[in-house]
């Protein structure tokens, strides 16, 4: 990582951007259609849990972005999962996305290399996955913020929020205040505002790249 200042902020925000970028892209052609995905989404805690992946660096400060990802084995023999993008500095859970009908051998061939962008993720337990994903939910809650709006759906890949230990020591925020960082699709004038108005003046930072994106 650049020392320089400059250079090392440029460097995180590239990296945020590949991150975001790979949650936003559907590799895998599922044939189910929305309505099937839907009902496969919402039946997803009856299947017997495949596995659960985290960011290698979900522990250390120099990012502000873990990726979860919490995989099931479907009846039929298929994978379904959900992909989590949580911005620890702020916003919480910032993006969300489900997938069925998954074969094996294109979940780990085609999936993971291109939902984990150049990173290989670790294997987690379910505690931690779950900690991590409902925790960042409460931290933006605070600011005001909610999760993105697949929740609704990315949720039932999950165990109800009580049900699980939450044994893990999380930290949010950055220099123990929310540090925003300017996204190329974020609404950041009303980001900046809530922040205003929950945090409250000075109590929170924010980054606006400048010819980056």
């Amino acid at each position: 990582m650049p020392q320089d200042p400059q250079k090392r902020q440029k460097a995180l925000l590239k990296k945020r951007r590949k991150q975001k970028a790979a949650t936003k892209a559907h590799p895998i052609k599922s044939p189910s259609n929305t309505a099937s995905l839907q009902s496969t989404i919402r039946n997803a805690r009856s299947y017997p849990l495949l596995e659960c992946l985290i960011s290698p660096d979900w522990d250390k400060e120099s990012i502000g972005l873990v990726q979860v990802l919490v995989a099931r084995q479907q009846p039929n023999g298929e994978i379904c999962f959900g992909l989590y993008l949580i911005d620890t500095y702020c916003l919480g859970l910032k993006n969300t996305l489900a997938k069925v009908n998954v074969s094996r051998s294109v979940y780990q061939t085609e999936a993971l290399p291109q939902l984990f962008y150049e990173q290989r993720p670790q294997q987690c337990s379910l505690e931690l996955a779950h900690q991590m994903i409902y925790a960042s939910i409460d931290y933006a809650a605070q600011f005001g913020f909610e999760p993105q709006q697949d929740f609704a759906l990315t949720q039932h890949l999950l165990v109800p929020r009580g049900e699980l230990e939450e044994p893990y020591t999380l930290h949010f925020g950055k220099d123990g205040k929310p540090f925003y960082i300017a996204g190329p699709h974020d609404q950041t004038g009303r980001i900046l505002q809530q922040l205003e108005k929950t945090a409250g003046p000075g109590n929170y930072h924010y980054l606006m790249p400048t010819g980056l994106f």
